[in-house]
C-alpha cells in the first residue's frame, strides 16, 4: 500500500471517530465530510447533458423521469402524488442549487429541491409553486409539516407560471434556509434528520400530469 493511500486511510478513519460515525446512510459516508473536502468546495454538478450521469429514467403509469432537451424532467401523472430524484450519494451539510421551469400542470404544483433524503418518508423538501408562493417542509414518518414558517410564504421576486427560477437551500448543522433568485425566503431551525442524499422533488395535489424542467444541479460544501 502506497504512503498517499495510507494517509487517506488515516484521514478517514480520523473523520468517522470525529463524527461518532453520524455521516454514514445506506453504507454511504457523508461526501461533505471526506477529507480533504474545503468550504465552498463543489461536491457534485450535473447539467444532464450526459444521459449517463446516473439519474433515474423511469416512465409507467405513475411518473416519468428522464434527460430532456432542456435538463432532467419529472412529471407526476397522478393527483396528490410525488416524485423524487437524488444523486444516491450521502451528504450531512450542502448547499444545494438548481434552475427549475414547470413546463405543464397545475399552478399549485409545488417542487424544488431536497436534502437529507433517507426514503420516501423521510426527508427535507424545499419548495416553490407557479401561482408565487414558497416554503421548507420536513416530511417524517410520512408526516409533512413545513418549518419555518406556518403557512407558504408569498414571494414577490418569483417568476411565475412556466418562469424560470433559481432556488438554492442551505442545510447546514439544524439550520436551513431556502433563497429564490438570490433572495433569502425562509429560515427554519430543526433537528431531525442529520444526513441522507439530495435531489430533485415535485408534488401535485388535486391535478396531475404535471411537468418540471430542472439544470444546473449543482452541491457546495457549506
Amino acid at each position: 500500500m502506497t504512503y498517499p493511500k495510507k494517509l487517506f486511510i488515516l484521514l478517514l478513519l480520523i473523520s468517522l471517530l470525529v463524527s461518532g460515525c453520524s455521516g454514514f446512510h445506506n453504507g454511504k459516508f457523508s461526501q461533505d465530510l471526506l477529507p480533504g473536502k474545503e468550504s465552498g468546495q463543489i461536491l457534485y454538478a450535473d447539467d444532464f447533458s450526459n444521459q449517463a450521469s446516473g439519474w433515474e429514467v423511469i416512465n409507467n403509469a405513475y411518473e416519468l423521469k428522464g434527460y430532456s432537451t432542456g435538463g432532467y424532467m419529472i412529471s407526476v401523472k397522478q393527483p396528490d402524488s410525488r416524485a423524487v430524484s437524488t444523486t444516491n450519494l450521502n451528504y450531512t451539510d450542502a448547499i444545494i442549487s438548481v434552475e427549475t421551469q414547470k413546463i405543464t400542470g397545475d399552478r399549485q404544483t409545488e417542487f424544488g429541491l431536497v436534502c437529507r433524503f433517507q426514503d420516501k418518508f423521510n426527508f427535507y423538501a424545499f419548495v416553490m409553486s407557479a401561482d408565487g408562493y414558497a416554503g421548507i417542509v420536513r416530511v417524517k414518518d410520512g408526516v409533512r409539516e413545513l418549518i419555518g414558517s406556518d403557512q407558504l410564504v408569498r414571494v414577490e421576486t418569483l417568476e411565475m407560471d412556466d418562469g424560470v427560477n433559481q432556488l438554492t437551500a442551505s442545510c447546514e448543522g439544524d439550520s436551513f434556509q431556502l433563497d429564490i433568485n438570490g433572495d433569502p425566503i425562509v429560515v427554519a431551525q430543526d433537528n431531525t434528520i442529520t444526513n441522507g442524499d439530495a435531489g430533485l422533488f415535485i408534488e401535485t395535489y388535486d391535478s396531475a400530469d404535471a411537468a418540471v424542467v430542472f439544470n444546473d444541479f449543482v452541491i457546495k460544501k457549506p
